[in-house]
Formats: C-alpha cells, sequence, structure tokens
C-alpha cells in the first residue's frame, strides 16, 4: 500500500485575482468558488487523511514548504499554465499529482502531461476513488465521470475547512443544486464540462442552505431555471428559510408570472441573465434563438416589478457582429435599466466542438492559455480586425460604468440595487486597469 497520510489541494488564480499583500484585490471581498470545499469534503473519512489547502486568491502559496503523499490541482483555462508550473514542481520533487477542473476535464491528454492522474467531468465519485486507488498503488491515468451520475451521495462542502486560514473574511455562501445545461450555446462550455445536465435531491439543497449562516445565497448553478418544475419545488422549499438569493437564470422565466412571482416570494433578489446579444440573427448563429431580442425590454420590467434586479450578460466577437454592435449594445443596457451589466469575448476553449472549428478554419490566433479569460481576442472574428475588437470591448467595459449613467440606470428596488451600485463601481475601477491587467499575463513568467 501506498503512503498517503497528507494530501494538499491547490487552486491556482490568475492575474487579476491572484493574492498579493499590499495590493487592492476584490475576490476575496466576494463569495468564493466551492473547488476546495467540496473536495475536502470527499476525502474519505476512514482514510483518515490530513488536508491541507492552498488557494492563490487568499494567500501566496509557499510551495517549498508543502509536505504532503499526494498533491491535487484544480484550474480553468486561464489559470492551468500556472497550475501546470506547480504539477512540475511537484512531481520534480518525487510527489505524485492529480489535476481536475474545467480544462483537464476538456483537454486531458494535455494534462497528462504534467500530472500522474487526470480527473474529468464531476468528481463527486471519482475524486474518493481516485484516493482509495492511490492508497492501493491502483492509481489509474483518467478517472471520467460516471455515466449515472448520483448527486445524492454527494456530501455537503465543507465550509470550516477555510477558517484563520485567510487575512480576509472569506464568505463561503455559495450553493450549487444544479450542474450542467440542456442548451448548447455554441460558445459555452456546460455541455461539455458536466457531461449533460444533473440536479441534487432538493431536500438535500435545502439542508445545506439551512447550515449557512448568511442571509444571502448565491447559487452557483450554470442555469437554475433549466427545469421549472425543479425550480418550482425548490423555490417552495425555500420560503420557510427566509433567505435572500441571486442565481443565473434564462429570460423566460418572465414568461410565467406565476413561477417569478414564487421565485420572488422565495428570496429571489437579484438574476443574472444571459442577453448574449441584442441582435438576433448573432443569437441564432449560436444556437440561441429561445431569446427574442424584442421580449428583452418587457422580460427586464417584469423582473424589476417583482423586485428582481438584472444583472445582464453580453458577448461580443461573434461573426455577426459589426463595430456597431457596441454602442447599440451600449444605449440598450441604458433604455431598458440593466442594473449590473457584464461582458465578455466570445472565447472558444480549447477541448470544445467550436475551438476544433476555429482551427480548421485557421482562427486561432493566440495560444497562451492565460489569455483565454473571456476579456482577451484569441481568435478572428469575421467582420471586425482582432485589433479593433479588442479596442472596443475596452472602450465598452470603461463607457458602462461611468457613475452617472449607472446611478441613472439602476431600478433601487432593494439592498441589491445598491449592491449592484458597488459592484459597477467595483467594475469601473477593475476596468480602467485593462491594459496593464494584460500587460502583466504577458509578462507572467515568474516562478510559482
Amino acid at each position: 500500500m501506498a503512503k498517503l497520510s497528507k494530501i494538499a489541494i491547490i487552486l491556482p488564480k490568475g492575474v487579476p485575482f491572484r493574492y498579493t499583500k499590499g495590493r487592492f484585490n476584490v475576490y476575496p471581498l466576494s463569495t468564493i468558488p466551492l473547488t476546495i470545499p467540496v473536495l475536502v469534503s470527499l476525502v474519505p473519512k476512514e482514510l483518515d487523511i490530513q488536508i491541507e489547502i492552498y488557494d492563490e486568491s487568499i494567500e501566496k502559496i509557499d510551495k517549498e514548504n508543502i509536505d504532503a503523499d499526494l498533491i491535487s490541482i484544480s484550474a480553468i483555462t486561464p489559470t492551468v499554465n500556472r497550475a501546470y508550473k506547480y504539477a512540475d514542481y511537484f512531481r520534480s520533487k518525487r510527489i505524485p499529482t492529480v489535476m481536475g477542473g474545467v480544462h483537464a476535464t476538456l483537454n486531458p491528454q494535455e494534462a497528462l502531461q504534467h500530472a500522474d492522474s487526470v480527473i474529468c467531468g464531476i468528481a463527486v465519485e471519482s475524486f474518493p476513488q481516485m484516493l482509495r486507488d492511490f492508497k492501493e498503488n491502483k492509481l489509474q491515468r483518467i478517472y471520467t465521470q460516471l455515466e449515472n451520475l448520483d448527486l445524492s451521495k454527494m456530501p455537503l462542502p465543507d465550509r470550516d475547512c477555510y477558517n484563520n486560514k485567510s487575512p480576509f473574511k472569506v464568505k463561503l455562501n455559495g450553493v450549487q443544486a444544479t450542474f450542467g445545461c440542456d442548451n448548447n450555446c455554441e460558445f459555452c462550455v456546460q455541455p461539455y464540462v458536466c457531461c449533460g445536465y444533473h440536479q441534487r435531491p432538493i431536500e438535500q439543497v435545502v439542508e445545506e442552505i439551512k447550515s449557512i449562516k448568511s442571509k444571502f445565497i448565491e447559487f452557483y448553478d450554470p442555469n437554475i431555471t433549466s427545469d421549472q418544475r425543479y425550480l418550482r419545488k425548490l423555490c417552495e422549499a425555500m420560503i420557510p428559510l427566509k433567505k435572500n438569493w441571486v442565481a443565473p437564470a434564462t429570460i423566460d422565466l418572465a414568461d410565467d408570472e406565476k413561477l417569478l412571482k414564487l421565485v420572488a416570494k422565495s428570496g429571489c433578489r437579484s438574476v443574472l441573465i444571459g442577453f448574449e446579444s441584442v441582435n438576433q440573427n448573432t443569437l441564432n448563429e449560436i444556437f440561441k434563438g429561445f431569446n427574442t431580442v424584442y421580449k428583452y425590454q418587457e422580460a427586464i420590467k417584469k423582473f424589476h416589478k417583482a423586485g428582481i434586479t438584472v444583472a445582464g450578460s453580453f458577448v461580443f466577437g461573434f461573426d455577426s457582429d459589426i463595430k456597431e454592435v457596441f454602442k447599440q449594445t451600449l444605449d440598450f443596457i441604458n433604455k431598458t435599466h440593466i442594473d449590473m451589466p457584464r461582458f465578455t469575448l466570445n472565447t472558444p476553449f480549447p477541448g470544445t466542438p467550436f475551438y476544433e472549428k476555429m482551427k480548421r478554419e485557421n482562427r486561432i490566433i493566440e495560444h497562451d492559455w492565460s489569455m483565454y479569460d473571456c476579456n482577451h481576442v484569441v481568435m478572428k472574428p469575421q467582420n471586425m480586425p482582432p485589433e479593433e475588437l479588442q479596442e472596443r470591448f475596452n472602450w465598452i467595459n470603461k463607457e458602462v460604468y461611468k457613475l452617472g449613467p449607472t446611478l441613472k440606470r439602476i431600478e433601487f428596488l432593494n439592498m441589491f440595487s445598491l449592491l449592484a451600485l458597488v459592484a459597477n463601481v467595483g467594475l469601473k475601477i477593475k476596468n480602467s486597469n485593462l491594459d496593464k491587467y494584460t500587460r502583466d499575463i504577458m509578462t507572467d513568467n515568474s516562478d510559482i
């Protein structure tokens, strides 16, 4: 049997969210991913393993002082270069290393060049199995998500694992009820990362929410409205909990007046809607034709009437986009009073069919995974030079968060309206440094 008395779990971070002493960092002030708390909870108790956690969003990692029998690293595409550096270092010290997360799931063979084993997909069953296999000297090269994933076996995240870990107050009030999405929007990784759409038992979700002391809950679901029957039952069960919550949703939630009232009654105070574009042809192009542009304004009014603020997500760089789309989108946001707009660039993530399509068409212009953060142009659009797309993207990120238009735009409905105002100001500060952020990424060749 292999020695397995201690495991180290590492979560590397990209440039804007990496902890650096003496520098303002917005990430620790908000809710953080459940990656580490979930992995900690999945370690089988009978194995009697000591667990150490390292999250670069809240601390500087001193790799030389990490002493473990096994290293587990999770990363998304823009942080995977740094993850590979850590993996290479620990393997050079003859410490076995396992990798998981979105990028490794989509690119397991690449990850295996840096790790002894790769976990693909949702790790509820595969992570504890990997640990048992390691102890029995039977570690597999790749662990895949089981076809009939049983989320009822998923333990509650260990929300105490960050205690005394950070100089900041870490807010572990995120919850995930469903995984994946039934939609197949061309630019989205969700259908491939989670291998379909999965639901946790509602009673389990409610038990988790009850265990959270905060009155505010943030759902991390890609789309909490995918199954409206499930959503109804969840909302009914949440009413007695008297929690305020926010979640990603689709625009069609506004079409069902009874459901919208129930959602609001259960404590929903804000929704993140993926509008993606103000051009219907673009929506049809990316297989998101279920979004109907002419219904957008009325839907936003319905959300506001229900006391729910609207965060709106928009994507630029689609083939049908022309330069005028940036001004059109800005005008639309101000006209419809979207409380908290967010922008990303169309990004073909490696390992997806969209990436392979762009690669075949010779349209990939960036091969540094750290630039795949949805803030940098990595592919050639059809109707704009990449440089112009980046310039106009930076322009709208600065224009939309100006204080005057922001105050006119926000519908002051509840305390989450004030949070939306704070978020707008925070994004204004962040986006004022987009050029520096790009330079930081390009020169981020320092040792880990």
